[in-house]
């Protein structure tokens, strides 16, 4: 029976409509599950070290201080990164009226759930709502994305900037009819991705545009790019908006650190560019740190991340490439390229290109799942078993871990563990019935469970065996300088004194040579000096002048007790606190 021009029009329409509502509600439950997930275990344990306490320190200052320019750590500039996320953090901390852990990680949780719905929203609008919630869900529960959302670190809103550039920069590519709308909004992001990290962030997104640019030699799409727009005109206000105040204050010196040391220094670690902050060649590592790291980071999802890029270079001639098929995994690979050329690597600084990565998962998923529902796709059902046997191996041999950890009674690890494996049976009947979204939707949701009971159980008890004893100098300290006692710093390390910034709420008086120290525990009032361990050992000739004291960080293993400064006080103090 044939249509009228109306019943066609509203078909059409109820079908839009309803791709509409899956997507909202898709997209509203993403959301929901990753509030959970980023919502609990901001608040059981301690600032865990190396990176998270000086991170606080700095936002603790920004805070009391409201100067927005220049972040300093014990009042002394630290111009390792741009102030945005610690600007973040101090309004946070403002407006709660804390500087507790969960206050300091709430930015973190909240550029995780920002990252989390845009490449949901991707995945929609790319895709489908289906291809949107995988996107995701993936994107949450990667095991590197799902920890440094629960830190206190800058690297969380690096991520955010980077994954909505280059968000920004593919719809701009695939979607012709609207890159008047998304290029003007690129560019905004790549102010913000500025203000982050400074040129490095501009640089992670210019890289694979420029090259997809240069691939398509389409003079046109170049001229859109760098077209004037509104966008530029922002990108340039908000780094201006720093930088140049940032001149005024400091001058020549200040732009040098930022632009020259903290950048070209730290990325060659030339000795002729060592940062006035932070410590040039602490995290030099070989070629291939990041090759050999990735996939244990990828998991569960690195079967799908494999098969994903294995189809993006199609290997016959008549496919012809486009910006769609090529461009996020082109990113990826430039992208860990480019630092993997950098002298200084750690983990969280690839972590920027695992969202479009995951993003480009699911689509690889999506395109695969309905034609798998007409005939048997053994690709897809081989990469999805290799998924679910991973998952059920983490989620059966997990439990028993954090028993050995945590203490959990045996009964609940066995619970679980044959918890897991129902799941992981139920999950592989349902791969092979080829109900792929219902195996897909079962496995993410088994995985998510276990990483609850990750931040339930086994993060509390760790935070008590180690983090809580690293924090406990400073709580002495603390309750010390109640009593009368003066507290120094003897040398300590960023993270250490970041921590001491934080807890004694007050900018300690740096002794930084044995001279000054000797001084300061020579003097007739009491003194207490947290003292750096390696220093202390290292200035025998002082030992004589104070009485080093136990604390709850002296009971841990040396490779840990190292980071925790030592209580040195001087015979006033030792006198005050024997009474």
């Amino acid at each position: 029976m044939l249509k009228t021009p109306f019943q066609a029009h509203m078909t059409v329409t109820l079908k839009v409509s309803g791709r509409r509502i899956l997507g909202w509600r898709t997209l509203l439950w993403t959301l929901l599950a990753a509030m959970l997930l980023f919502g609990l275990g901001l608040h059981n344990h301690e600032l865990w070290d190396y990176h998270e306490p000086y991170v606080a320190g700095i936002i603790r200052e920004m805070a009391s201080s409201g100067d927005w320019i220049v972040p300093t750590l014990n009042g002394q500039p630290y111009l390792e990164k741009p102030p945005l996320f610690y600007a973040l953090g101090a309004l946070v901390c403002r407006a709660t009226g804390s500087f507790e852990p969960w206050a300091l990680r709430l930015p973190s949780a909240l550029l995780s759930l920002a990252t989390v719905a845009w490449i949901s929203f991707l995945g929609w609008r790319l895709s489908s709502a289906r291809a949107g919630g995988w996107a995701g869900f993936m994107v949450a529960t990667g095991v590197l994305f799902f920890q440094v959302g629960h830190m206190a670190i800058v690297d969380m809103a690096l991520t955010a900037a980077v994954s909505f550039s280059l968000g920004l920069a593919f719809l701009s590519l695939v979607e012709p009819a609207y890159r008047a709308r998304w290029v003007p909004w690129f560019w905004t992001s790549l102010g913000f991705a500025f203000l982050v990290k400074g040129p490095v962030g501009p640089v992670l997104v210019a890289l694979p545009l420029a090259i997809t640019l240069l691939l398509e030699r389409n003079p046109a799409l170049l001229r859109t790019f760098l077209r004037p727009n509104w966008g530029m005109a922002a990108a340039a206000g908000l780094a201006a908006g720093w930088v140049v105040p940032l001149a005024l204050r400091g001058g020549r010196e200040f732009l040098v650190e930022v632009f020259l040391r903290n950048t070209l220094g730290r990325f060659l670690a030339d000795p002729g560019l060592v940062p006035r902050t932070g410590r040039l060649g602490e995290h030099v590592e070989p070629f291939l740190f990041y090759a050999q790291r990735v996939p244990g980071n990828l998991l569960p999802w690195l079967a799908i991340w494999g098969a994903a890029l294995w189809s993006a270079f199609p290997r016959h001639r008549r496919h012809h490439l486009s910006p769609r098929t090529y461009f996020l995994p082109l990113s990826f690979g430039l992208i860990l390229l480019l630092l993997s050329f950098s002298a200084e690597k750690r983990m969280v600084y690839i972590l920027p290109i695992f969202p479009i990565t995951y993003l480009h998962a699911a689509l690889w998923l999506d395109s695969r799942v309905p034609r798998a529902r007409r005939r048997v796709d053994r690709t897809l059902m081989t990469v999805l078993g290799l998924t679910f046997f991973l998952v059920g191996i983490l989620g059966v041999g997990f439990p028993w871990v954090v028993m050995d950890r945590a203490n959990l009674h045996w009964s609940a690890a066995l619970a679980m563990s044959l918890l897991s494996l129902a799941l992981s049976v139920i999950s592989l009947r349902l791969l092979w019935r080829r109900d792929f979204p219902g195996a897909l939707d079962l496995g993410m949701t088994q995985w998510a469970g276990f990483l609850v009971i990750f931040l339930i159980f086994a993060v509390p008890q760790w935070d008590k065996e180690v983090w809580r004893p690293l924090a406990d100098p400073y709580a002495v300290a603390q309750r010390w300088e109640r009593e009368g006692v003066r507290v120094v710093a003897g040398s300590l390390s960023e993270t250490q004194m970041g921590f001491a910034s934080l807890r004694l709420r007050h900018h300690l008086p740096p002794m930084d040579d044995a001279l000054s120290l000797a001084g300061a525990l020579a003097a007739e009032q009491p003194v207490l000096a947290l003292v750096e361990p390696g220093w202390w050992e290292a200035n025998p000739s002082l030992h004589p002048a104070g009485t080093v004291l136990p604390s709850a960080a002296s009971a841990l293993r040396p490779s840990m007790r190292q980071r925790a400064p030592l209580m040195v006080v001087n015979p006033a103090a030792f006198r005050l606190m024997s009474r």
